[in-house]
């Protein structure tokens, strides 16, 4: 408990400072088997929808700007190891209030599965005309995952460019209006993505 409070407090200092924070191993590999096993489950019955762009209105499909797969989760969900996982993000979303004074209110989240040869170009997750996504999140799911296999995540900052490496259990958060991308995925790439909002979540139709 007292190395994850050290990681949490890193974690705040470092998107304070540098806006985005690598947090390695923030689950073990055998919770990372559990929810790959979730995941194939929703998979296989049919529960996953082609991601789309944008929100409300402006919202659209377009495959040559992103190709991954998602199923949206909340607290209702009957995975054990998805309940865990959310705990875990509600637990730094306070500490995030405590610290930064962010006024986050909420969450959202879903599965992603990014099939063979896709991709999601730049882009920034914070909407233009419904802006409450604060900071974003990615949990990589992927397993034996290798350099060659792609699908990693760049983040573009003033002075330079970071690449991610999906590694199985890594989490990073960050700003939610930096810009970033998804590179190419050469083989199917498994991630739980999404953001802190400062607006409860059934109420960010709301401008």
């Amino acid at each position: 408990m007292k190395n994850e409070q050290q990681s949490l407090l890193h974690a705040i200092d470092e998107l304070s400072q540098n806006g985005y924070y690598i947090w390695d191993d923030f689950l073990s590999q055998k919770e990372v088997e559990e929810l790959i096993l979730a995941i194939q489950k929703e998979n296989d019955s049919g529960e996953f929808k082609k991601a789309g762009i944008g929100k409300q209105s402006l919202f659209q499909l377009d495959k040559s700007v992103r190709g991954d797969f998602i199923k949206w989760l909340d607290q209702s969900t009957e995975h054990v190891s998805v309940q865990n996982f959310l705990d875990r993000i509600e637990k730094i979303k306070s500490s995030l209030n405590e610290f930064c004074y962010l006024g986050l209110k909420d969450f959202e989240t879903h599965f992603a599965i990014y099939p063979e040869n896709t991709f999601y170009k730049k882009h920034v997750d914070r909407f233009q005309k419904n802006a409450h996504r604060v900071i974003s999140f990615v949990l990589y799911l992927n397993q034996n995952w290798q350099e060659k296999d792609g699908g990693e995540l760049a983040i573009y900052l003033k002075n330079n460019t970071h690449i991610v490496q999906p590694i199985s259990g890594r989490l990073i958060l960050f700003r939610s209006e930096i810009e970033h991308e998804v590179l190419m995925s050469y083989k199917k790439r498994y991630s739980i993505t999404g953001w802190m909002l400062d607006k409860d979540m059934s109420l960010t139709f709301l401008p």
